[in-house]
């Protein structure tokens, strides 16, 4: 497996995946840009040249590559040029590290791809690596030159113009001939969109979504949870988590505004997520910040002690947070987004019509309104997205692209 970084919700998703596959007696590691300690089958890779340490060494190199236009040092310069003030998250399919000449590459039968823009190049891997590539798709960025999400593409693409047209083109290069790779998609919605990119159109294409490890997250006594992380009897407490909750499309300010429009007193607001110490937090409604939360057990806490998760994330891929919280026994209410329309449905809570004010409002009053069978909710996850279940499903693939 390669994947850049070992954050975030996709790179949970790796690591749940080799940890199922480790048990399924699969030789499985993993190789990523970050620092581990080279346990669990887990590697760092650790070029000449570390371009995201702040050494020194590193930092001369740096300036010396941006300064005088030279290898990535002209990427660096177009990227700043055109970000300015356009704050987004912009990746690379071009990188000063030549990940094809580590010894796992040659170690391996199979290449398993995730996030790995701004790790791995593109011209050079893909020229060298013969082997089966299998790639799992944790979002869209495989269709643009270096956006992740299309509401970015829509409002800046103007200012990342010739970037990005460049690195569109060298995808495009390094991807059209191979005849080696398998693409993974997480959602119908997913698939539909790959099939829609020149350079993905003809290669194989399954539909395999991240698993939950249900003994991790596990239903809780509701009301021994809330006397624990102090929260309030007698309140309906409505769950929001995203890694970074100022992010627009998550959709916080929008659930407040709901929240505030319904004028429902009885209501408590718990965020869970990374926030700047400065943002400031002017909330109409009762609402309490948790922070950044990695610990399944106390997710599963808050998850219990909810009534509901509410996802009005109008950029989303993998449905991860839901099935979670469903796992916990806990209903959501979701936007239509991504896997959500693909493995919520209404035994599990509300998936609403669009991605509107006026769809959030409507959804949150039906499930407020509707009486849900806990049991059968995790039942439903356990039964549909177990690591062990997920992990065969790729050893199929795995099969298949060894047989080609």
């Amino acid at each position: 497996h390669i994947t850049s970084h070992l954050t975030g919700g996709a790179a949970l998703a790796v690591i749940r995946l080799h940890s199922s596959l480790l048990h399924n007696n699969m030789d499985s590691r993993v190789l990523t840009l970050d620092v581990v300690n080279d346990k669990n089958n887990i590697y760092t890779f650790k070029p000449i040249i570390n371009y995201q340490c702040n050494t020194i060494f590193s930092r001369i190199v740096k300036s010396l590559l941006y300064r005088f236009n030279w290898g990535i040092g002209r990427y660096w310069r177009m990227n700043d040029k055109a970000r300015k003030e356009h704050e987004c998250q912009y990746t690379y399919p071009v990188s000063p590290y030549r990940v094809e000449n580590h010894s796992l590459i040659g170690w391996a039968d199979i290449i398993h791809l995730h996030l790995c823009d701004d790790f791995i190049n593109y011209p050079s891997f893909f020229k060298k690596v013969k082997k089966p590539i299998v790639w799992t798709l944790h979002d869209i960025g495989i269709g643009y030159g270096g956006f992740h999400y299309k509401v970015d593409y829509d409002t800046l693409l103007p200012y990342f113009q010739e970037l990005e047209e460049k690195f569109v083109s060298i995808k495009s290069d390094a991807i059209s001939p191979l005849d080696s790779l398998t693409i993974i998609s997480l959602s119908k919605e997913m698939y539909d969109y790959t099939k829609g990119i020149s350079y993905l159109k003809d290669k194989p294409n399954y539909i395999i979504p991240n698993s939950v490890d249900t003994e991790q997250f596990v239903a809780l006594d509701k009301l021994e949870c809330r006397k624990q992380l102090s929260l309030p009897q007698n309140k309906t407490i409505l769950l929001f988590v995203s890694e970074y909750v100022e992010t627009k499309s998550k959709g916080l300010e929008l659930l407040k505004e709901v929240i505030a429009s319904l004028d429902l007193q009885n209501i408590l607001l718990c965020i869970v997520g990374n926030y700047p110490a400065d943002m400031p937090i002017k909330d109409s409604i009762k609402t309490l910040y948790f922070g950044k939360i990695n610990d399944s057990y106390k997710m599963s806490q808050l998850s219990s002690a909810a009534d509901y998760l509410i996802v009005p994330s109008s950029q989303e891929v993998c449905c991860q947070t839901p099935l979670e919280s469903m796992a916990c026994e806990t209903p959501v209410v979701v936007f239509p987004s991504g896997a959500m329309k693909d493995y919520v449905h209404e035994e599990q809570g509300v998936v609403c019509k669009d991605c509107s004010k006026q769809s959030l409002k409507e959804g949150l009053l039906h499930a407020l309104q509707t009486k849900y069978d806990s049991a059968s909710i995790r039942k439903y996850v356990s039964s549909k997205f177990s690591p062990s279940k997920i992990a065969q499903m790729y050893i199929e693939v795995y099969k298949s692209s060894l047989n080609k």
